[in-house]
């Protein structure tokens, strides 16, 4: 499926685009709230400043996808392949990652707020990643080693 189709399509009310093929394609800056892409593959495309808050994503293959600054809002990403992907600045409150793959992911500046990560770890409120630690702003508790929150020997790219 080519991009403009997908855009005239959710434009028009559509929601659902499971299994689709969008491969090395840009979306940035477009807005998709609760849209499915479920099992879709979106990988090495650049999705910046995204807007899929709600959206389905499961079992989509995200890998090296560019979603710096996505907005991915209560995002239901379980099983989404996220391997090399850039999530810098991303927004991820309430999203769930179960499952999910986060293999060589960069996370700086990313808020991870209530997200529930691949082990089922619900991360505390006002999770802010900053140098492969999680910063809780509003308990004031002490950072933690994001390695040991996210599980080892996943690597975890702060920049």
């Amino acid at each position: 499926m080519e991009t403009q189709e997908l855009l005239k399509k959710y434009a028009k009310g559509k929601r659902n685009f499971e299994n689709i093929v969008l491969r090395d394609r840009d979306l940035s800056w477009e807005y998709l709230k609760e849209i499915n892409l479920s099992n879709a593959d979106l990988s090495i495309s650049i999705l910046e400043g995204v807007d899929l808050t709600e959206a389905q994503l499961i079992n989509t293959n995200l890998s090296r996808a560019d979603l710096t600054v996505a907005n991915l809002y209560k995002a239901n990403l379980s099983g989404a392949n996220l391997q090399g992907a850039d999530l810098r600045g991303a927004e991820l409150a309430y999203a769930n990652l179960r499952f999910a793959d986060l293999r060589y992911v960069s996370l700086a500046g990313a808020d991870l707020s209530n997200a529930i990560l691949p082990d089922g770890t619900i991360m505390p409120d006002r999770s802010i990643i900053q140098r492969k630690k999680v910063i809780s702003y509003m308990t004031g508790e002490t950072p933690v080693n994001l390695n040991n929150m996210l599980g080892n020997p996943i690597h975890y790219y702060c920049q």
